[in-house]
């Protein structure tokens, strides 16, 4: 696909991915990648139309294909940032995520909290996912700056969630009215378990910084999942109802590495079984998604009969597998 635009989200994954893999000493090369994506993600993609905030998308010739500012994809730019900076990137960067998160202050707050989705509104939902996002960000920020905004922001999110997003019976909504209920219909029974998942390590990482007891919503959020997010053959399906209902099998390969950056966290938190819980879903992302494919590529997804359900390979996808490697290389040699 080569016609395709180029994303501000993807950017800023790749800026991640290819940062830890400085970091980790996987790539040592990667940091002059680092710095030449960084520069390139501002060009291209910041007050890129005159206004502020961050366009959406360009066309593979530099201009513009998408102008929206879009909210999850600010949150991505956070977390770019900051992956840019602890790489050795120059703590000016900084500035830029303090403009940033202005801009999605002043041109995104919702007066009943939180966050509208984009500006133009997509549609009349409000979603969690882009603030599951922003708490990530924050937390990078603040990992690598050490200033107590970032932290404070961070809790502020996690307050959000806990009064909002999370609900009976102890699970993560996905999709919500403007007064932050849950949406109407069916959109406001669904549930991700891959969500779920990546909530427990998000909400682990937040505990370890701010000394926050998170264990109830941690509980709750992997019992849930646990219990009805896997298929026949232990594959993370895409959805299901609050009630544990099976809504949408079909099966993506971000879920089953989320699902092994929670299992790891909650081994580390104690509970029995993660670890090997971990090392299955190792096994079977391996040989479900990653085995049999272009070497170092991977397939996204699977339909309910375990079939390939694409011929792309999304490039964004990538952060998802680095987080899960990441996780698993710390896990073993702690």
């Amino acid at each position: 696909m080569t016609d395709a635009p180029q994303r501000l989200m993807v950017q800023a994954r790749q800026i991640y991915s290819f940062s830890l893999a400085a970091r980790r000493g996987w790539y040592p090369d990667d940091r002059s990648l680092v710095e030449l994506a960084y520069r390139s993600m501002v060009h291209d993609f910041f007050r890129r139309d005159d206004r502020d905030g961050w366009i959406f998308s360009v066309r593979r010739d530099g201009t513009i294909h998408d102008a929206t500012r879009d909210l999850y994809a600010h949150a991505f730019v956070l977390l770019g940032t900051a992956s840019y900076v602890g790489a050795g990137g120059s703590h000016a960067a900084l500035g830029v995520a303090d403009e940033t998160l202005e801009f999605v202050d002043a041109h995104l707050a919702a007066p009943e909290g939180g966050y509208v989705d984009a500006l133009p509104r997509p549609d009349g939902l409000r979603r969690q996912n882009p603030h599951m996002h922003l708490l990530e960000g924050l937390l990078a920020l603040w990992s690598v700056s050490r200033e107590r905004k970032y932290l404070t922001r961070a809790e502020g999110i996690f307050e959000l969630f806990a009064s909002r997003f999370f609900g009976p019976p102890g699970v993560l909504g996905e999709y919500f009215d403007d007064r932050l209920a849950p949406a109407p219909g069916i959109d406001g029974e669904l549930v991700e378990p891959g969500h779920h998942y990546e909530w427990i390590w998000l909400l682990h990482w937040l505990s370890r910084e701010s000394g926050r007891n998170v264990q109830t919503y941690t509980d709750a959020l992997y019992q849930h999942a646990d219990r009805y997010g896997y298929d026949g053959d232990s594959l993370v399906m895409d959805e299901v109802r609050r009630d544990g209902q099976a809504y949408k099998r079909s099966r993506r390969i971000w879920p089953m590495t989320e699902a092994i950056k929670a299992n790891l966290a909650e081994a580390k938190a104690g509970r029995d079984g993660a670890a090997a819980k971990a090392a299955g879903l190792t096994h079977r992302l391996c040989d479900r998604f990653l085995n049999g494919v272009a070497p170092g590529g991977w397939m996204d997804r699977l339909d309910e009969q375990g079939r390939p359900a694409t011929d792309v390979m999304p490039a964004s996808t990538l952060y998802h597998i680095l987080c899960a490697l990441n996780e698993l290389d710390r896990f073993a040699s702690s």
